[in-house]
């Protein structure tokens, strides 16, 4: 084989082998960490999620078909799986036993996949075991990054299951999508590089030579820089990893302030709720009391209807007296005109004239009771119009009372209200404070996972700058080999010539 033939095939051959060496070592490193960051990713976020679920309720229960989170009802209500998407990204599931009820993975026709059925196994370890998983997963027949945890009762029994997740094809999309063009610029680097070097060979070889010796020099000084810029980002790297070292001491700190607002906006919630409770229980106190009032003040208008009404009636005996005592006066004086009949009867008449005088004594008897029923009856009707008198007061009275109840009425159930859109105001506040908590949370572990990703870009750094100093040492060899192909192939040339 001709040492031209022999110099392409081993400079094509060294050329694409350093490529293709680069290229996987790279590759197998970003892939590894990739899959490393997608599961404690998900593991991050399934953390979130269960303290989503945990402010609706700590309780977790089967009640009548339906999975409950306190009163919180999960069946068909996607609030927190469209919260974790919208937060994180990604794909979130609660399952009541192993079917979906709560979703925001769709089926290929767009619908949301409610009333499917966990399989594989993710199954067997949350469902049969009641153990959490991590790793990849089939879910619709696609392959995720996915985390599972068991959702339990208070007996300990597995009851549901709480996931989150990321499609592998799009968390490796821009992986993907480089390691096609790297592979594709490698095979036409290769390719362009073997056809050039095929046809230069043959009719421009010492010229070659020589571009070859500068490209090796300037592939040489280019290796040199390349390490001490290796070296210098190594140390940003450091420096970086020192500062997201003090912003995650920070933000742990910020994070523990945060979860002692929201155990606070807790309590302020707790105080609202029972404060809205007596305001309530006071409001329906003094209604109580109105309706009282109101029943008091009929009952004292039919008693005072009932005084009114015996006063007339005690008229109307006065009436029936002044009636009783002209019959009366009347007998008497019939009783004078019979005695006097009797006594000019003479002897005849003496039992007539007996008869006659008790009549009149019964007739002034009764003139005389009269009177005394007159005198208490007057009396009656004293008593009558005084009692009139004070029920009418005691009716004006009663009545001030009741406009006094319905404005203390009125004014409570405005204090309701108010009190009620305070413990509304507090309940978000309380929300909005537990939502930051989590947002802190996420940050801290994102800030831990920035300074891992650091430190393992440092690492990969440091072995960049190994196989940079090894294609330093590769370059100087290759510029020794040029060299020595240089001065044999201008000896080569000069014999030619001189055979000419």
């Amino acid at each position: 084989m001709k040492m031209t033939t022999r110099f392409t095939l081993i400079n094509i051959i060294i050329v694409t082998m350093a490529i293709a060496i680069t290229s996987c070592f790279t590759f197998v490193s970003i892939n590894k960490e990739l899959k490393r960051q997608a599961g404690k990713t998900q593991g991050s976020i399934l953390k979130s999620f269960w303290e989503l679920l945990g402010a609706k309720g700590s309780d977790v229960y089967i009640a009548n078909g339906k999975l409950m989170a306190g009163s919180y009802v999960v069946n068909g209500n996607n609030e927190l799986p469209d919260k974790i998407h919208e937060i994180f990204g990604g794909t979130a599931t609660i399952f009541m036993g192993d079917t979906r009820v709560a979703t925001n993975v769709l089926k290929p026709d767009g619908s949301r996949a409610i009333d499917t059925k966990l399989v594989g196994p993710a199954h067997d370890a949350v469902i049969k075991e009641g153990k959490s998983y991590r790793g990849e997963a089939m879910i619709l027949g696609e392959p995720y990054f996915t985390a599972y945890d068991p959702i339990k009762n208070k007996k300990g029994e597995t009851i549901g299951v709480l996931y989150v997740g990321v499609k592998k094809s799009d968390y490796f999309a821009a992986y993907n999508h480089l390691q096609a063009i790297v592979i594709i610029m490698t095979v036409v680097i290769a390719v362009i590089f073997s056809l050039l070097m095929g046809f230069l060979a043959r009719k421009y070889l010492f010229p070659i030579i020589e571009n070859i010796s500068c490209i090796t020099d300037k592939i040489h000084s280019h290796a040199g820089t390349i390490a001490s810029t290796m070296d210098q980002q190594s140390d940003l790297a450091a420096q970086l990893s020192s500062s997201v070292v003090e912003i995650s001491s920070t933000m742990e700190e910020f994070s523990s302030t945060a979860s002692q607002i929201a155990q606070h906006s807790h309590g302020v919630v707790e105080r609202a709720t029972k404060t809205l409770e007596d305001s309530k229980n006071g409001a329906a106190e003094v209604e109580n009391l109105t309706f009282k009032i109101n029943d008091l003040s009929d009952n004292v208008q039919a008693n005072l209807s009932e005084i009114v009404e015996l006063g007339r009636k005690s008229k109307e005996i006065n009436k029936v007296m002044e009636i009783i005592n002209n019959i009366a006066n009347q007998t008497k004086l019939i009783a004078f005109n019979a005695a006097l009949e009797a006594a000019s009867a003479g002897e005849a008449g003496k039992r007539f004239g007996v008869v006659a005088v008790e009549i009149r004594r019964l007739a002034d008897s009764v003139v005389e009771s009269t009177r005394e029923i007159e005198g208490k009856i007057t009396e009656i009707l004293d008593s009558v119009n005084r009692l009139v008198m004070s029920s009418e007061k005691s009716f004006e009275l009663i009545k001030e009372g009741q406009e006094y109840a319905s404005h203390t009425v009125l004014m409570l159930i405005e204090s309701v209200d108010g009190v009620e859109e305070t413990t509304d105001a507090a309940r978000q506040i309380s929300l909005s404070t537990q939502q930051q908590q989590i947002a802190s949370s996420q940050v801290v572990l994102a800030l831990k996972e920035i300074e891992q990703g650091v430190c393992s870009s440092n690492n990969s750094m440091q072995q960049a700058s190994v196989v940079t100093s090894g294609l330093a040492s590769l370059s100087e060899e290759l510029r020794s080999v040029v060299i020595s192909l240089k001065l044999g192939d201008s000896k080569g040339f000069s014999v030619t010539r001189e055979n000419s």
